[in-house]
């Protein structure tokens, strides 16, 4: 599996070079780095990675602004604050994660890794809170079809759409038709709320 390219985001060199080393560390490709995503910087730039790696959440804000609009691109976020993950909720990312500002090498390395996948990525403490929660009182207007919810799985395994035509034996267009379908079924606008919305309805399981 070739490695996530990323892109750091961070306010001060010391911390940028740290979070480089870590990454390489994890075997983690570094193809850029900024103090802020409105100073320019050179080339490879943002559109170069696969994931954005923000170590402060005053800058979330602007790096979403230069997030992918198509969803092809994942960002993780440093930070201590539970409320961070409706933030990153909301953007339209291929995939996203929140990762203590102490977290090991070991867990940031695998946190990137996870959300280049297109999967969605929380500490411990998190997780348990947000699966503790009273399920989605809710029904769905319309429940997906078996083919979508099959598509929802693969969806949540990180699967691209050339993947999942593969892997159903269909083909790109179908595939496509059956994803514009569930996000409209599941009230979402990408693949990442989709997955996270398809769980809360015991649809799929993470």
């Amino acid at each position: 599996m070739t490695p996530a390219r990323v892109f750091v985001v961070a306010p001060t060199p010391m911390v940028r070079a740290g979070l480089r080393s870590m990454l390489e560390a994890a075997g983690v490709g570094v193809v850029g780095e900024a103090g802020s995503p409105a100073v320019p910087v050179p080339e490879p730039s943002f559109s170069d990675a696969d994931v954005l790696l923000v170590a402060d959440e005053e800058s979330l804000e602007e790096t979403a602004l230069a997030v992918a609009e198509d969803g092809t691109q994942s960002l993780v976020l440093l930070s201590d604050d539970e409320g961070s993950a409706s933030k990153l909720r909301d953007l339209s990312l291929r995939g996203w994660g929140i990762v203590p500002s102490d977290a090991p090498t070991e867990e940031l390395g695998a946190a990137v890794a996870a959300a280049a996948q297109g999967l969605t990525v929380l500490p411990k403490a998190l997780a348990e809170q947000l699966l503790a929660e009273p399920a989605v009182a809710e029904e769905l207007s319309e429940p997906p079809t078996a083919r979508e919810r099959e598509v929802l799985g693969l969806l949540g395994q990180g699967f691209s759409n050339k993947m999942i035509a593969r892997e159903l034996h269909i083909s790109e267009h179908t595939v496509k038709f059956h994803i514009s379908s569930l996000y409209a079924k599941l009230g979402v606008s990408n693949r990442a709320e989709a997955v996270s919305r398809g769980a809360r309805h015991g649809l799929i399981s993470l």
